[in-house]
């Protein structure tokens, strides 16, 4: 009676040291991805104060099966969605924090001084800079995360007093093709436009 006993609590313990080892072997796996993924990566929880202070956010995060599942959505026939199902693959994740403020509040350089000071390591360039004078407009910085000649991500910020969009692309992305992905992923449409002074 106590071996039948024996045996199946051994058994028992068995399955469960397996299914312990795997587990510990998926985490390990999975932290090795995360710190893979985090070249590129910005870490965007700065930004969530700002929240409150606005009239409209969005937070999207789009990684993993995600990002999968994202591309299983596009078609091959369609010429669109198949140059854009071609640009994602090289993706690892997509971030977006977007905050307007329609009456009161309005942002500010300081808002994105946490954001700019990761922007100032080692490994990220700015690529675009756009400064308006006229407050109507559109300020516009785009920056590239390079290691040699190969792209882990990519960050947009465009900014007025009352609006705010930060977009955070992570992994190999050409910037020529970022217009095909406006609209696709959460990825708002940015057109940077300046009106001529009088």
């Amino acid at each position: 009676m106590y071996s039948s006993i024996l045996k199946s609590f051994a058994a028992a313990a068995t399955k469960f040291a397996a299914a312990a080892l795997l587990a510990a072997f998926a985490c390990a796996l999975a932290l090795a991805q995360d710190g893979a993924a985090s070249k590129g990566r910005l870490r965007l929880d700065s930004l969530e104060r700002l929240a409150p202070k606005s009239d409209e956010s969005v937070h999207i995060e789009i990684d993993g099966v995600l990002m999968k599942f994202a591309a299983s959505l596009l078609s091959d026939k369609e010429p669109d969605e198949r140059n854009v199902k071609e640009i994602i693959a090289g993706l690892k994740g997509v971030y977006v924090r977007s905050y307007k403020s329609k009456t009161g509040s309005q942002f500010t350089d300081a808002d994105l001084a946490p954001l700019r000071e990761q922007l100032r390591a080692q490994g990220w360039s700015r690529i675009v800079d756009v400064k308006s004078r006229d407050e109507t407009d559109d300020n516009a910085e785009i920056y590239l995360a390079t290691e040699g000649e190969r792209v882990d991500g990519m960050a947009i910020i465009t900014f007025e007093p009352k609006e705010l969009i930060v977009i955070n692309i992570v992994g190999s992305i050409d910037p020529g093709k970022l217009r095909q992905l406006e609209g696709n992923l959460g990825i708002p449409r940015i057109h940077v436009e300046h009106k001529k002074q009088k």
